[in-house]
């Protein structure tokens, strides 16, 4: 679809890639739970003794953080693949109307 000047969309191409989006949101969602076994289940890393408790107190809070940043990017990999393969169909939709539009005015002349 052509937008005008500088502005071209190719939505095959964007529904085709939209529908990738899955794949890598689920991906994101096994790491991020791959992730938080490996920190929640298995023995401290940095040790029970004070320069190990010293970092945890450092390490903790960040590591936390980066968790929660992770276990958000699958939703938010998802939502973009729909909102790209949303995209991709109204622009097909759009090149079907004026494609539509422009064959009724050639026919009415």
């Amino acid at each position: 679809m052509s937008g005008g000047p500088g502005f071209e969309v190719d939505a095959e191409r964007l529904g085709a890639h939209a529908a990738e989006f899955e794949g890598l949101a689920e991906r994101a969602a096994r790491i991020a739970a791959d992730l938080r076994a490996c920190l929640e289940d298995g023995p401290a890393p940095w040790g029970s003794d004070a320069v190990g408790q010293s970092f945890a107190e450092a390490h903790e809070g960040p590591s936390s953080a980066v968790l929660g940043a992770l276990g958000e990017l699958a939703g938010g990999l998802g939502d973009m693949g729909s909102r790209f393969s949303s995209a991709a169909g109204t622009y097909r939709s759009a090149d079907a109307d004026a494609a539509g539009e422009l064959s009724d005015a050639g026919s009415a002349g």
